[in-house]
């Protein structure tokens, strides 16, 4: 049974070489670091090609007002999320904190939440390869569960495709709110970033809310790497994961219920990646580790 001072130092020390899995050394890898990132990177583009498969099936129903249904015959659902949100807080907390925070002009707390929304297009990327280079015995494990999160995320739009807050209060359907992920980049005088980012959520999903893959992903990091590193790092991967939730609520892109259904496929997906890695391992193995 490994020790919890081992298994944190797994990320603090290189290893001679790689290993299988099972503790069996393998050969060195005849391919440079380049090309190993992109062998490690190659699995999740199943990710972007779910995901615009999705968005062609999505796309009916455009902002909201475009067809009843999708091409799977599922229709918008624009109220309930934020009905659920009634329930849980007592008001749409994302109009709440709007209506407190939000006064025209780009503050500290904006920035932050620029800096943090931005943070999920690199983390998936970012872990692979630190998992592929300093983890490689886990490399599996952790594509299991990005790939089954990532998957069940993409099912969950295409059976209940949801208005998120931003979209609702478009319609008139909520309180008064922005989109305001990118306002942040304007304070800090990256007017052109700010433009990236919104040009880049213009070509987005709008009715990708249910669950909150931004909050899965961050939640996915931290249990994932839990075991791996010392009780800082620990501090810092549960602190991100809050600050992701937090910063999709202040600024539109999610209710409070995506957040939570988020979480739980990243759960989902933590628990079928141990339960392969259980099923993988024989008699023998899985014996000698209870």
């Amino acid at each position: 049974m490994t020790s919890p001072a081992t298994s944190r130092s797994r990320l603090g020390a290189a290893r001679p070489a790689a290993t299988d899995g099972r503790g069996a050394a393998t050969k060195e890898s005849r391919h440079g670091p380049i090309a190993q990132l992109l062998i490690a990177w190659s699995p999740l583009s199943a990710i972007l090609a779910a995901y615009w498969a999705a968005q062609w099936i999505t796309a009916p129903l455009g902002a909201g007002d475009g067809a009843g249904t999708n091409r799977f015959g599922a229709s918008l659902h624009v109220l309930g999320p934020a009905r659920a949100d009634e329930t849980l807080a007592g008001a749409v907390p994302s109009v709440w904190l709007q209506a407190r925070l939000v006064d025209g002009s780009p503050h500290w707390y904006d920035v932050g939440a620029a800096l943090v929304y931005i943070t999920h297009f690199v983390t998936i990327p970012l872990i692979t390869a630190v998992v592929w280079f300093r983890l490689r015995d886990r490399f599996g494990q952790w594509l299991t569960a990005v790939l089954a999160m990532s998957f069940l995320g993409i099912a969950g739009y295409l059976a209940y495709p949801a208005a998120p807050p931003w979209l609702a209060a478009q319609r008139g359907d909520i309180g008064t709110l922005d989109r305001i992920s990118h306002v942040g980049w304007e304070g800090l005088g990256l007017d052109g970033v700010a433009r990236l980012v919104q040009l880049g959520q213009a070509g987005s999903n709008p009715v990708a809310a249910m669950p909150s893959l931004h909050a899965g992903a961050a939640l996915l990091a931290a249990l994932f790497l839990w075991p791996s590193v010392s009780r800082v790092p620990r501090l810092l991967l549960a602190a991100y994961a809050l600050a992701m939730a937090l910063t999709l609520v202040y600024t539109g892109e999610h209710y409070v219920v995506d957040v939570l259904a988020g979480w739980l496929v990243a759960l989902v997906g933590i628990l079928l990646s141990r339960l392969v890695v259980r099923l993988s391992r024989g008699p023998d193995e899985t014996g000698a580790t209870t």
